[in-house]
């Protein structure tokens, strides 16, 4: 679990602004779902923004909601 969760936490910008790292790898902290749980949550609670404006954010979540729930039912069959 450490071996996830730990470079999330690092990398999703809970602790220092996750603009900071390297533009190489950008893509990869943009498409953790931390980072877009904190992006509309800081979103909503700080700037006032409503579920419309939180478009971005919300899609990665929704992606990764539904791509491993998708990928585990493909793995796993009752039998």
């Amino acid at each position: 679990m450490n071996l996830a969760m730990l470079p999330m936490w690092i990398l999703s910008g809970i602790f220092f602004s996750a603009t900071r790292f390297p533009k190489l790898i950008q893509p990869i902290v943009q498409a953790l779902p931390l980072t877009a749980a904190i992006a509309a949550l800081r979103g909503n609670m700080l700037q006032g923004m409503n579920l419309s404006q939180l478009g971005a954010p919300m899609a990665v979540l929704a992606a990764w909601l539904v791509v491993p729930f998708v990928i585990s039912l493909r793995i796993f069959r009752w039998r």
